[in-house]
């Protein structure tokens, strides 16, 4: 198991080398010289933006090793990329985490929509109503205006508040 991490490591840096640069000949003189992608997905991943080198190398390279539900790995990675095609058993190995995350989703939605039923059920003969709060602070709201046109009448932007004083 060790020394397929380190392949897949070491596969992954390669891959990466590759994609990274890019050899750019000038049409006048035909010379060559390797400068630095302007690789779009390797420029994603490798700022961190999107995606991670890791599922590029899932991309390009090797799946690698992958995990039972139980999660424990198991010992024979998967070879083949995304982009050349998974066999069947490679694929079906590889659904193990997807229907383990399924799952487990399923299960975290299933508890908090619970929990919102319940406070829903508790709360909901609970009336807050206060004529007055007592309050001495305000706020000054006029009508939204810019560059001389208004953009949101007064009469909208107060709808449903109370007035300070009279």
């Amino acid at each position: 198991v060790d020394i397929w991490a380190g392949v897949a490591d070491r596969v992954t840096e390669e891959m990466m080398q590759v994609i990274g640069r890019e050899v750019m000949t000038d049409p006048e003189t035909n010379e060559s010289s390797d400068e630095s992608s302007f690789n779009p997905v390797y420029i994603m991943a490798d700022s961190g933006a999107r995606g991670s080198t890791q599922q590029m190398r899932q991309l390009a390279a090797m799946r690698g090793l992958m995990a039972k539900p139980s999660g424990e790995i198991i010992e024979t990675p998967i070879t083949a990329n995304f982009r050349e095609g998974l066999s069947v058993l490679q694929y079906f190995i590889s659904t193990h985490g997807a229907r383990k995350g399924l799952a487990d989703t399923a299960l975290k939605t299933a508890n908090s929509g619970y929990l919102t039923r319940r406070l829903v059920d508790v709360a909901q003969d609970a009336v807050v109503a206060e004529f007055d709060c007592g309050t001495l602070d305000g706020i000054r709201v006029t009508k939204l205006e810019e560059a001389g046109e208004v953009i949101q009448p007064l009469g909208d932007r107060i709808l449903g508040r109370v007035v300070l004083e009279d």
